[in-house]
């Protein structure tokens, strides 16, 4: 992360633009009837699943984490001092899946180049989990910039 902020700063600075820092709460979809995940064959039949037991949000989704005040803090923080440090900066906080708010805000600000990082897990780990990275270059219209995480984050 500290690699990647680096380099956007260096970017922002040498070409006197502005930097928007982008952090996606990430938003699990959850069927709006979970019987299947609790382990009935409720597919299609609600009379025969749970109701109740988990708490899904105004959509229907069940959030992955709850709102993380220590990274609203992180945010602000690293806004201010870039800000002080001289940067135009822009901090934007967003829910929902992570590919697809990434490349919202990237049209919404009409990012010129999308600065990230990667983290080198590896194609079985990207397969099965999916990769960020992956979708923002496949979905994406934008220049991307990539830069590796160091051997020891690996």
């Amino acid at each position: 992360m500290d690699r990647v902020l680096a380099i956007a700063r260096q970017l922002a600075s040498a070409f006197q633009a502005e930097l928007h820092l982008v952090h996606v709460r990430e938003i699990a979809a959850l069927p709006v009837f979970p019987a299947a995940t609790t382990g009935y064959p409720g597919i299609g039949m609600p009379e025969l699943g749970i109701s109740g037991g988990l708490a899904l949000d105004r959509t229907g989704y069940l959030a992955t984490d709850l709102p993380n005040e220590q990274q609203a803090n992180r945010l602000d923080t690293l806004r201010a001092s870039l800000t002080n440090a001289g940067l135009s900066t822009v901090a934007h906080e967003r829910e929902g899946a992570v590919v697809e708010e990434l490349l919202k805000t990237a049209r919404e600000i009409s990012a010129d180049l999308i600065v990230m990082g990667t983290h080198g897990h590896g194609s079985v780990y990207n397969l099965l989990v999916g990769s960020v990275t992956e979708g923002i270059l496949k979905a994406g219209a934008r220049p991307v910039l990539l830069v590796p995480a160091p051997p020891t984050e690996k």
